[in-house]
């Protein structure tokens, strides 16, 4: 009787991402394993225990779409739920949330051990197995094999993980826990790349030392709010958590620059660079020493715990720093630390080695998702999570790859920057990133998405049809829009002269949903649906136009590229892309611009030659 252990799908990590991917392999049918160091920690929130936020707010909104759970899981365990944004435009308004750690992390473990076709196994991967340039298996540092037709990699931060505090550090992937020492040695002899990053989290501040009444409170907005189109309406917006917000001071910064000399950072004693739009609070005090104070924001971690997040000091300084610069804060004369602020760094691998698939390019079925691609946050690692386990699934049942693309996604965005842009800091999503971003809302992320989602299995007939349902609403109210004519409220609060439509009316930029709801030309349960009609009328002529603008990309993307291209011989090409469009010999402008390393400027002189010479395939 032979002890091969086989599977279909192998993922390795139970993070955001691996748990987005084993899911989304499960789902597709696939008989899937996912290795944890511990499953108690299956989902875990490390750092700041929220969902959500600028561009981030919009990954989640796609992740759903897509079939995914990181949207179910916020919506099931907030404790605060708000939109940001609100003055501005559509294309930067996002939802975030603040969610109990505990909570989500049981609800994430719950969810994955009640997948059918999916497995959990504690043990720690030693290296991946491969034959013949694809990867077979993996081997855990017992020896034990486990064999599979494709392996995701989601190891987060724990490849030769190093804690830092102070000038102290030892191996762990997070304060607690093992770091993975031997996994990083098997890629390397793979032939992968690998670089050193660095991230870090705040102290855990004991909720009873703090003194809340000299803080401004953050409350949560006091409507009904959710990040999956599964989740029905329900009433605990209405019972929320608070948060609250201080600041820093000249004396804060004066403690944290007069240590300096003990923080690994600025001692050079951590390799890793760390991300710039989430920096520690000793970087900001340097980097904008003209300020007097960075805001802090006071959250808390749970419903059942006393721990606060500080959001906003990230750091490694020694214990003693850190205990002295938190009393300078208004708030915080008397706090006590549950847990140290620490930074950690880890091993990745430079991204341009994968296809936009997130597939490896030199190593067949070998898939990598989150921080090990030098990305940071749980948004990020969830949305590479679910494309790696969606086309690891797709690769064993002999089906072409899903390839999200920055015109239709946020996601397809980020994959884009990473297979084709030098990664140097841990890269984060943001809304300047995009070049569609009006397009790309977190509101119609299930517009976007869902149908593809569908075609390929990830969504039910059940849940295509609810959305459908949801899309056909929503053009309905535009429809009835175009008819209905203001009433004698509306008129008096817009001071009109006569009356007019809805649609009209509608684009002009001060009025809002609440203010139909309050003149009664709506109900407040369609107020949702009804914003939703409301954003692509107010913007329809700006839509239009990146809408165009899309179609030119796309015509031109698909533009056949001739087999008898020199490319050796193409003046204004670099040495290094004629090299590489020549190994590659890409079949269309689109495929061309995909090479890691090619810029637009290598596209533009490729396409003005085939112009001037016409060359013919």
């Amino acid at each position: 009787m032979s002890d091969t252990i086989n599977y279909d799908v192998i993922v390795i990590g139970a993070g955001h991402a691996g748990c987005e991917a084993g899911s989304a392999a499960a789902k597709l049918g696939c008989k899937t394993l996912v290795f944890t160091i511990n499953s108690d920690n299956i989902g875990l929130m490390p750092c700041n225990p929220s969902i959500g936020g600028p561009a981030k707010g919009q990954i989640v909104g796609e992740v759903d779409a897509l079939g995914g759970i990181m949207g179910v899981a916020a919506d099931q365990t907030f404790i605060q739920m708000k939109i940001l944004n609100r003055s501005k435009g559509p294309a930067v308004q996002c939802l975030r949330a603040q969610n109990d750690k505990r909570a989500y992390n049981l609800f994430m473990k719950r969810t994955l051990e009640n997948t059918p076709n999916l497995d959990i196994r504690q043990a720690m991967i030693h290296e991946l197995l491969v034959e013949d340039d694809r990867v077979v298996g993996v081997a855990t540092d017992l020896g034990k094999k486990y064999y599979a037709k494709a392996v995701v990699v989601t190891t987060g931060t724990f490849l030769k993980g190093k804690v830092h505090i102070g000038l102290q550090n030892f191996s762990a992937g997070r304060v607690g826990e093992f770091s993975a020492e031997t996994l990083s040695d098997s890629l390397r002899k793979l032939g992968f790349r690998l670089g050193r990053l660095k991230t870090g989290t705040t102290p855990r501040l004991d909720s009873r030392s703090i003194n809340y009444d000299v803080m401004t409170p953050q409350p949560g907005d006091s409507e009904f709010l959710h990040f999956s189109f599964k989740t029905p309406y329900n009433t605990k917006y209405q019972n929320q958590a608070l948060c609250h917000l201080t600041y820093t001071n000249p004396a804060t910064h004066q403690i944290i620059l007069d240590n300096l000399d003990q923080s690994p950072m600025f001692q050079k004693v951590i390799e890793g660079v760390g991300p710039r739009y989430c920096p520690s609070i000793e970087d900001k005090v340097i980097r904008f020493s003209e300020k007097d104070a960075h805001q802090i924001f006071i959250e808390p971690e749970g419903l059942d715990t006393n721990e606060i997040y500080a959001q906003g000091l990230n750091t490694s300084l020694p214990e003693h720093a850190q205990e002295a610069f938190l009393k300078t804060i208004v708030g915080l004369e008397a706090v006590k630390i549950i847990k140290l602020g620490y930074a950690v760094e880890y091993d990745f691998i430079y991204p341009d080695q994968l296809l936009p698939s997130l597939e490896s390019r030199a190593i067949k079925n070998l898939f990598f998702a989150g921080q090990i691609n030098g990305t940071s946050g749980y948004e990020e690692a969830a949305g590479q999570g679910i494309i790696a386990g969606i086309n690891a699934g797709l690769s064993v049942l002999g089906k072409a790859p899903l390839i999200l693309k920055r015109e239709n996604s946020y996601i397809g965005t980020m994959i884009d920057d990473l297979i084709t842009k030098n990664i140097y800091e841990p890269y984060r999503m943001l809304t300047s990133r995009s070049e569609y971003r009006l397009i790309l809302r977190q509101d119609n992320a299930i517009f976007r998405l869902s149908e593809i989602a569908h075609d390929i299995g990830m969504l039910t007939k059940a849940e295509i049809s609810q959305i459908r349902d949801i899309k056909n609403r929503t053009e309905a109210f535009t429809e009835s829009w175009k008819k209905t004519k203001t009433n004698e409220d509306l008129m008096n609060t817009f001071s009109l002269k006569e009356k007019t439509t809805i649609h009209t009316l509608l684009k002009r930029p001060e009025v809002q949903i609440q203010d139909l709801v309050a003149a009664g030309m709506i109900a407040d349960e369609d107020r949702e649906i009804a914003n939703r009609a409301m954003v692509e009328i107010k913007y329809e002529g700006y839509l239009t136009k990146q809408k165009r603008d899309i179609d030119k990309v796309t015509q031109l993307e698909m533009r056949q590229l001739p087999h008898s291209i020199p490319y050796d011989s193409i003046q204004g090409l670099r040495t290094e892309s004629r090299e590489k469009f020549a190994r590659f010999k890409p079949q269309t402008l689109y495929e061309a611009k995909k090479i890691a390393g090619i810029n637009p400027a290598d596209i533009m002189v490729l396409l003005g030659y085939i112009e001037r010479h016409q060359v013919t395939r």
